[in-house]
């Protein structure tokens, strides 16, 4: 059997291509890996995981340093993977490099831009801010006389980073005296009063196969010490019954799409959806965790499943009847300093997810983004109310040791 020959761009270590009992996403009798990762990932992979491995460093904007043509050089390849935000248009310019299936640039912009997916959603009715690209804060100003708030984002921006909510016209010239903090193209749009959700889910052709509708409790516009992001599950009710159906819709203009999307989305103070933002990939912190959970099947594998030219699950198991909801939080660190490791940590057969990225020894700098965060739980309960008490439970539990510096 000949295998496979497979580019994997991934930012995340190779442990994540598992399934939950132990078994690869990628079989070594089936697939020949190539690992293009951050050099700390390659130097922590085992030996004989993959068949070869590539440092590849990536910039924050999404770009990676060297292009990745050059870093493939002679190598031949059938498929290109990624799962990862920042990773999806560098995927896609390579699989038109190489002309291999999957999907290309076109296709790609519009789940990755924020410009070019709120101009395709709302040409097929889909209600979405008000918004203007901007190459400079104070071309943000008539959206901000309109709106009296507004939100201020880079085009291709990820994990929240550099996401500015400008409340009036001081804020908004201390911005432009600041100016940007990278040269990535930026867009102003008008700010939505009311609830925020993400809606992950397993779509065939343009049909959600499996859903999540979470609700978020934390602002994302900054990460302080000690803070934290958390989202949960919503109840059976009306405003489950409006997501449920606005994804469907939303999905339905991308019906030549197939793998794992995470719909960001507004009920605005009346109860309405308003568009934010959709991903052609897995939603981070405990999303996947969580997922797996209620539907026995992982976002991640949903995603690699039509890159390598298979199709995405029919059927997926329903959450367990006793403890069906879910959420997770993302803890930031109580303080600055050097990491020692963790005094107390919580343990409970509810809790589903513990990570905890940070090493001893390690400098613990000021989060900037949602994924800076120290430890990321996720838990099950029986319903919200629950979920939130736990997740509580979890942050009040944990004891960080650091050391001053």
């Amino acid at each position: 059997m000949t295998r496979q020959r497979v580019a994997l761009l991934s930012h995340v270590g190779y442990d994540a291509y598992r399934h939950d009992d132990g078994s690869p996403f990628f079989p070594p009798d089936e697939y020949d890996i190539t690992l293009f990762a951050r050099p700390r990932d390659v130097a922590q992979l085992a030996p004989g995981r993959v068949s070869r491995s590539i440092p590849m460093d990536l910039h924050p904007s999404g770009e990676v340093a060297v292009p990745l043509p050059a870093l493939v050089g002679d190598l031949k390849f059938d498929w290109v993977v990624a799962t990862q935000e920042r990773l999806l248009l560098p995927a896609a310019r390579l699989r038109e490099t190489l002309g291999v299936g999957g999907m290309g640039t076109e296709h790609t912009l519009l789940l990755r831009d924020k410009v070019a997916m709120k101009r395709h959603f709302s040409s097929c009715g889909i209600r979405v801010p008000e918004f203007t690209p901007i190459s400079e804060p104070h071309e943000a100003e008539a959206l901000l006389d309109k709106f009296g708030r507004i939100v201020i984002k880079p085009v291709l921006g990820s994990s929240s980073l550099d996401v500015h909510i400008v409340r009036d016209l001081s804020e908004l010239m201390r911005l432009q005296r600041q100016g940007f903090a990278s040269s990535d193209r930026y867009e102003a749009e008008e700010f939505i009063e009311g609830r925020q959700f993400h809606v992950d889910s397993v779509v065939k052709n343009g049909v959600p196969v499996a859903v999540s509708v979470s609700q978020y409790l934390d602002s994302h516009e900054s990460f302080p010490l000690n803070g934290q992001v958390r989202s949960h599950t919503i109840d059976d009710g009306p405003d489950l019954d409006v997501l449920l159906e606005f994804n469907r819709t939303v999905l339905g203009c991308i019906d030549w799409f197939s793998g794992a999307a995470h719909l960001e989305v507004f009920l605005d103070d009346r109860g309405r959806p308003v568009f934010c933002e959709l991903g052609g990939r897995p939603g981070g912190a405990g999303i996947d965790t969580t997922f797996r959970y209620r539907h026995g099947v992982s976002l991640y594998f949903s995603s690699i499943l039509p890159q390598i030219g298979r199709p995405v699950p029919d059927r997926v198991r329903q959450a367990p009847a006793d403890q069906p909801a879910t959420g997770w939080v993302m803890i930031y660190p109580p303080r600055l300093g050097r990491f020692d490791g963790f005094d107390a940590l919580p343990r409970a057969e509810w809790l589903i997810q513990l990570t905890t990225p940070y090493r001893p020894g390690e400098l613990v700098r000021r989060p900037r983004q949602a994924k800076d965060a120290i430890a990321v739980a996720s838990v099950c309960g029986k319903d919200s109310r629950e979920v939130v008490d736990r997740l509580a439970e979890v942050k009040d539990e944990m004891v960080v040791s650091m050391t001053p510096v």
